[in-house]
C-alpha cells in the first residue's frame, strides 16, 4: 500500500491496537446502530487480514478512516439478501478466498471532521488493489441510500436511487461511489435495519477488475444496469431471505448437475433462458413471448424435451425448497399443545394422475427435502455433493411415469408417501390436541371406474398390509436386538427373544389377504396382546412397542381402510344383478374380514349421485344383504345443486324410518356422515355459487341432525385446486358451522398428499390448525348470514357463469385450445376422464381433467368467471353493503381471498398464445372476451380489498406467484409445440412441469 499516501495521511492494514480507537470512531459516525466490536474486529483480522484497511493521520497517528472487506462467492447470495448476510453478523466467516471471486465491501466510514480530504478516494483505490492482488473479479457492496428519508414521501427507492445514477439528485454516499467507478445494479429492501437516514434501503453496486473481468462480465453488468434502470428488476419485498437463498442454492446445484450431463453449450442455453425468463416477472407481453417462442422453435425435439425437464425439475425443486423452509421454521419453533379435548381427524386420501410417480421419484424427493432441512438447520451448510447425487438421478429419471397408470401404482404412490420411514413415526406418534384417522378412495372408488373390482380391492388392501407388516417387523426387530444386547449380562431374554420370533413369523404368513384375512388379525393380536401382557416392564413401556400399539389402534386389521363408493343407479342393479362389481365387492369384504369389524377393512359405502331417500335405502339394503351386518356406514354424496338443496329433505325421509334412526343410533354410534362434492357442482354452478350451496346446506342439516339428536360428520369432497374446493386449509373451515370442524373429514389428493405429507412437522401443523379452531368454536359460533346483496351477487356470479359453460359452441371452441382433445391419448391415470353416457362436454368431462385443461393453459376460468361482471351490474348501494360484509363474514371474506389468489395465477397472456395456436387470427376477438372479464374481476378484488394487490393477506404468496411464474411459462409454450406436433413424451414432460409450477393440477 505504500503508493497509496499522501503528505498528511498513509493507508495501512489495521493491528490489535487499533481496534479501540476503530470501535469509538464508529460510535461517532453510526450513533443509531451498535458498533463494530472489538470480537468482530478480531475476527476480521483473523480471517483476511489484507482485506481490512485504515487512513492514519501521520501527524498524529489518529485513525481518520477505515474499510473492512470479505471475499465471498456471490452465487451465494442475492441482491435482496442484508449486510448480516453478506457479513456473516459482522464477523466475517463466510470468508470463502477458494470459491470465491467478489470483494463484498462492508463497511467504509470517514471521520467527519476529515471529510473532504481524499480519505474516501484512499480506501476505495486501496480495494481495487486488494481485488487486483488477490485476481477477484469485481468488488460489490451495498450502498446506503444516505439522503432517502429526505424523499421517502414523494418516491419510492428504485425512483431515488435512478435519479441519483441519472445526476438529478445527488446522494451523500451513493454519488462518491458513483464517481469512483461504481455501477447500480439493484436496490435492496432492509439491507441496514434501524438507519434513519436511509430508512434501511441500499443500492447494490458493482466495480469490474479489468485485470480480470471478460467482454462477458461486462455484458452482463450492461443487462444489469439496464435492467435496473429501464424497470425489468421484480423487486423482492415480503419473500423470506433464508428461502430464496436456499431455493439459489439448489438451483445452482441444479446447473451444475446439466453442465457435467449435457455439456457446456445446453448449459448455457438453459441459462438463457433461465435469465431471460427473469425480466418477465415486471414486464409481461406477447413480444417476449413470441421471442421465446422462435427461439424454442429453433430447437429440435429432444433439445426442447430436455428443456422441459429442466424447467419441470427446477420447478420441482422450488417445491422442495419450499417444504424444507416450511419444516424448518416448523421446528425452530415452540409448539404448546392444550390441555383440551382431543378431536379426531380423518383425511382420506387419494391419487392424482399427473402426481402418480414412481416410488423412485418420491423417495428422491423426499430425501431432498430431508437434505436441505438438515442444511437449515445447521447454519446453512448444505451437503452439495449428496444433493447432486439425488439431482443427477432426478436429471436422468422422467418425473412422470410413461407406462399406462393403474390402480395399483396409484395406491403404492399413496403408501410410499404416507408409510415412509421419516413420516410414519410421526403419524403414529400420540397428540395431545388430535387424533389422526387415514383411509383411502384407491381401491374402493367403483363408481364409473371400469377397473375396480373385488379383485383389484383386495389387492390394493394386500399393498396397504405389506407396508404395515413391513413396519411392525422393523419394530419387532428393534425390540429383539435390544433385548439381545439385554442378554449379554442376563439369560432371562431369551424366552422374550423366541416369543418375538414367533410373532414375526406369523406376520409373515398374512402379507397377502385372504379369505377369513380378519380371523387370522384376530389371532395375531391375541397372541401379540398375550406377550405384551406376560412381559416386564421395559418391554411393556419400549418405544417400538408403544408405537406397535399405535399402529393397532389406527390400523386394527394392519391395512389402510378404503371408502367404497358406487353410482346410486349402479346400486339399485346391484340389489337383483349377482354379477354387479359393486355386489362382487362386498362379498368380498365380507370374505376377507371374517372374524374382524368390517369397519377396520372399509369406513363407509359412498352413494354417488345421490337424489332421494330411495337412493340410501337402496345402498343399505345391498349392505346388509351382502355383509350381514348393520355396521357399515351409508354415506350419501350430494354433488349436484338439486341434490345439494334438496339435502335436508333426503336425509329426514330416510331418518323417518325408526329401524335407519335406530341402525344410525346403535350401530354407528350415533353419527352419521354426509358427503358434499365440491368438484362437480363447482363445474355446474362456478366456485362462488358450489361454496354457497355447500354453506347453506351444511347448516341446514346440522340444525335438523341436532336436532334429531344425531351427530353429523361432513365428510369434504374437496381437491387440491381452488376450482374444486381446495386451498388455503384455514380459509376452507372458517365458514364451516361448528360441528362441521368438530369431526372434520377430508378428501386429500395427489398434489395435497405430497405437500401435506412432505415431513412430519408440515403433517403436524396442517392438524393443528384443525384442532386449534375447533377449540376457538367451542367459545365461538359462525352463524348462518342473510344478505340480499349477497344473495343477488352469487345469483349473478352463476349466471354469468352459466352462460359460458353451457353455451356448447363457446365452450367447445375455447377447450378446443387447451390439451382436452389429449386426454385419452395420455392416459394420465387409471379412471376414464369421460363419462361415456353423456353426450354435452360440460356433463361428460369429469371434475379432475375439466379444471386441469384450464389450469395447464393458466387460465383458471371456472374459479373466477363471472365474478367481475356481477360486481358491475351491482347498484352501489349493494356495493357498500358487500364492503362491509366483507370485513364481517367469513364466507365471504374466504370467498374473496381464494377469488384474489386464482385470479394472481391467471397469466392472460399464455392463455392468448393457446388460442392463437389453435385459431390463429380469430384468436384475437375470442380473447377479448376474456380480457374485459379479468378486468372487470381483478377490480372488483382491489375494490372490495380496498388494496392495489390480489392477495393482500399474504404478499409473500403473490411474490411467489409471480417469481415461479414465468418458469412455468417456458413450459406452457413447449406445451404449445407439443400439441401442434403431436408430441406425446414433451406434452407429458410439461403437463407435469406446469403442475408442480401451479401447485395444482385438477
Amino acid at each position: 500500500m505504500s503508493n497509496l499516501l499522501t503528505d498528511e495521511f498513509i493507508l495501512t492494514h489495521p493491528s490489535p491496537k487499533h481496534f479501540a480507537e476503530i470501535n469509538a470512531m464508529c460510535k461517532r459516525i453510526y450513533p443509531f446502530t451498535p458498533p463494530w466490536s472489538i470480537p468482530q474486529l478480531e475476527a476480521h483480522h483473523s480471517y483476511f487480514p489484507d482485506g481490512q484497511l485504515v487512513v492514519v493521520e501521520k501527524k498524529t497517528g489518529k485513525i481518520v478512516g477505515s474499510a473492512f472487506s470479505v471475499i465471498i462467492s456471490w452465487d451465494d447470495y442475492s441482491p435482496q439478501d442484508n449486510w448480516q448476510d453478506f457479513t456473516a453478523g459482522g464477523y466475517f466467516h463466510n470468508h470463502d478466498p477458494k470459491k470465491g471471486k467478489t470483494l463484498y465491501g462492508a463497511e467504509v466510514m470517514v471521520d467527519p471532521d476529515y471529510r473532504g480530504k481524499g480519505i474516501g478516494k484512499m480506501l476505495y483505490r486501496g480495494r481495487q488493489e486488494i481485488a487486483r492482488k488477490y485476481n477477484l473479479k469485481r468488488i460489490r457492496a451495498g450502498a446506503r441510500v444516505r439522503g432517502y428519508s429526505r424523499f421517502s414521501e414523494k418516491m419510492s427507492p428504485e425512483e431515488y436511487t435512478k435519479q441519483v445514477v441519472n445526476k438529478q439528485l445527488s446522494d451523500p454516499t451513493l454519488s462518491f461511489q458513483l464517481s469512483q467507478g461504481f455501477v447500480v445494479l439493484d436496490v435492496a429492501k432492509n439491507y441496514l435495519i434501524d438507519d434513519p437516514e436511509s430508512l434501511g434501503y441500499a443500492a447494490l453496486i458493482e466495480w469490474l477488475n479489468p485485470t480480470v473481468a471478460k467482454a462477458s462480465d461486462y455484458k452482463k453488468q450492461t443487462l444489469s444496469i439496464n435492467g435496473f434502470m429501464n424497470n425489468q428488476k421484480f423487486i423482492i419485498e415480503f419473500l423470506p431471505r433464508e428461502l430464496r437463498r436456499l431455493v439459489r442454492r439448489v438451483s445452482l446445484l441444479l446447473g451444475k448437475v446439466i453442465r457435467e450431463y449435457e455439456g457446456d453449450e445446453f448449459y448455457a442455453k438453459v441459462e438463457s433462458y433461465r435469465q431471460f425468463l427473469k425480466k418477465l416477472r415486471p414486464n409481461k407481453g406477447e413480444k417476449p413471448l413470441a421471442l421465446l417462442n422462435r427461439k424454442l422453435k429453433s430447437c429440435d425435439e429432444a433439445e426442447q424435451l430436455k428443456i422441459a425437464h429442466a424447467f419441470s425439475l427446477l420447478l420441482e425443486l422450488i417445491n422442495v425448497c419450499e417444504s424444507a423452509y416450511r419444516t424448518w421454521r416448523l421446528k425452530s419453533k415452540t409448539i404448546t399443545y392444550p390441555s383440551a379435548a382431543k378431536i379426531t381427524l380423518h383425511f382420506v386420501l387419494t391419487a392424482h394422475p399427473t402426481e402418480a410417480r414412481s416410488n423412485d421419484v418420491v423417495t428422491l424427493l423426499s430425501r431432498l427435502t430431508d437434505l436441505c432441512v438438515d442444511g437449515l438447520m445447521d447454519d446453512f451448510s448444505l451437503h452439495d455433493a449428496e444433493i447432486m447425487s439425488h439431482l443427477s438421478m432426478l436429471w436422468q429419471y422422467p418425473l412422470i411415469k410413461y407406462k399406462a397408470t393403474t390402480i395399483l401404482s396409484e395406491a403404492d404412490y399413496i403408501y410410499s408417501l404416507v408409510f415412509s420411514d421419516n413420516l410414519i413415526s410421526s403419524i403414529l406418534t400420540d397428540n395431545a390436541s388430535y387424533d389422526l384417522r387415514l383411509s383411502t378412495w384407491v381401491g374402493g372408488d367403483k363408481d364409473g371406474h371400469s377397473g375396480v373390482n373385488y379383485k383389484v380391492m383386495r389387492e390394493c388392501l394386500s399393498g396397504s398390509r405389506a407396508h404395515l407388516v413391513r413396519i411392525v417387523k422393523d419394530k419387532l426387530n428393534v425390540l429383539k436386538t435390544d433385548l439381545k444386547m439385554l442378554d449379554k449380562s442376563d439369560h432371562a431374554h431369551q424366552k422374550e427373544v423366541k416369543s418375538i420370533d414367533h410373532l414375526i413369523q406369523l406376520l409373515n404368513k398374512i402379507v397377502v389377504i385372504h379369505s377369513n384375512d380378519g380371523q387370522k388379525i384376530v389371532e395375531w393380536r391375541e397372541q401379540y396382546g398375550q406377550y405384551i401382557n406376560s412381559s416386564t416392564h421395559f418391554i411393556h413401556e419400549h418405544y417400538e412397542i408403544l408405537l406397535i400399539n399405535r399402529i393397532l389402534e389406527m390400523f386394527p386389521a394392519l391395512v389402510l381402510p378404503i371408502e367404497l363408493r358406487e353410482n346410486s343407479t349402479e346400486i339399485h342393479d346391484a340389489l337383483t344383478d349377482k354379477k354387479s362389481p359393486i355386489r362382487l365387492m362386498l362379498l368380498e369384504l365380507k370374505k376377507i374380514a371374517n372374524g374382524c369389524d368390517i369397519h377396520s377393512y372399509a369406513h363407509g359405502m359412498i352413494i354417488s349421485h345421490c337424489s332421494n331417500a330411495n337412493d340410501m335405502e337402496a345402498a343399505n339394503q345391498l349392505a346388509q344383504t351382502c355383509l350381514a351386518t348393520d355396521k357399515l356406514p351409508i354415506i350419501p354424496l350430494f354433488e349436484d345443486k338439486s341434490a345439494i338443496q334438496q339435502g335436508p329433505a333426503i336425509l329426514k325421509a330416510w331418518l323417518n324410518d325408526k329401524h335407519n334412526y335406530s341402525q344410525v343410533i346403535d350401530c354407528w354410534n350415533g353419527q352419521m356422515e354426509i358427503m358434499l362434492g365440491y368438484s362437480d357442482l363447482a363445474k355446474e354452478t362456478g366456485m362462488l355459487g358450489s361454496r354457497s350451496l355447500i354453506h347453506d346446506a351444511m347448516f341446514s342439516i346440522e340444525k335438523f341432525m341436532l336436532a334429531s339428536k344425531i351427530k353429523p360428520v361432513f365428510f369434504h369432497g374437496a381437491g387440491g385446486s381452488v376450482a374444486r374446493g381446495g386451498g388455503s386449509l384455514r380459509d376452507q373451515i372458517s365458514w364451516w358451522p361448528n360441528s362441521a370442524i368438530q369431526t372434520p373429514k377430508l378428501t386429500i389428493q395427489g398434489e395435497m398428499i405430497q405437500r401435506t405429507f412432505a415431513t412430519g412437522e408440515i403433517l403436524n401443523s396442517q392438524c393443528l390448525i384443525l384442532s386449534h379452531e375447533a377449540r376457538i368454536r367451542r367459545a365461538r359460533k359462525v352463524k348462518l348470514v342473510n344478505c340480499e346483496a349477497l344473495t343477488e351477487f352469487i345469483g349473478h356470479t352463476e349466471d354469468y357463469y352459466k352462460d359460458f359453460v353451457t353455451n356448447k359452441n363457446l365452450i367447445e371452441f375455447n377447450l378446443d385450445a387447451t390439451p382436452y382433445h389429449y386426454l385419452d391419448i395420455l392416459k394420465l391415470g387409471s379412471r376414464p376422464t369421460r363419462r361415456k353416457s353423456n353426450a354435452d362436454i360440460l356433463s361428460s368431462l369429469r371434475a379432475i381433467p375439466w379444471v386441469l385443461c384450464w389450469t395447464q393453459t393458466r387460465l383458471m376460468l371456472p374459479a373466477w368467471w363471472g365474478a367481475g361482471s356481477a360486481w358491475r351490474s351491482m347498484s352501489l348501494e349493494q356495493k357498500q353493503q358487500l364492503s362491509k360484509l366483507h370485513e364481517t363474514d367469513e364466507f365471504f371474506e374466504s370467498y374473496i381471498k381464494m377469488l384474489g389468489y386464482t385470479l394472481a395465477k391467471v397469466e392472460l397472456e399464455i392463455w392468448y398464445q393457446y388460442l392463437k395456436m389453435r385459431y390463429g387470427r380469430r384468436a384475437k376477438k375470442a380473447f377479448a372476451l376474456f380480457e374485459d372479464e379479468f378486468k372487470l374481476s381483478t377490480s372488483f378484488v382491489y375494490e372490495i380489498t380496498k388494496s392495489r394487490h390480489l392477495i393482500s393477506h399474504r404478499p409473500w404468496l403473490e411474490e411467489s406467484i409471480r417469481l415461479r411464474s414465468p418458469y412455468i411459462s417456458i413450459l406452457n409454450m413447449l406445451q404449445i409445440m407439443a400439441m401442434e406436433n403431436d408430441n406425446e413424451a414433451l406434452l407429458k414432460e410439461t403437463l407435469v412441469g406446469i403442475a408442480c409450477g401451479m401447485l395444482s393440477t385438477g
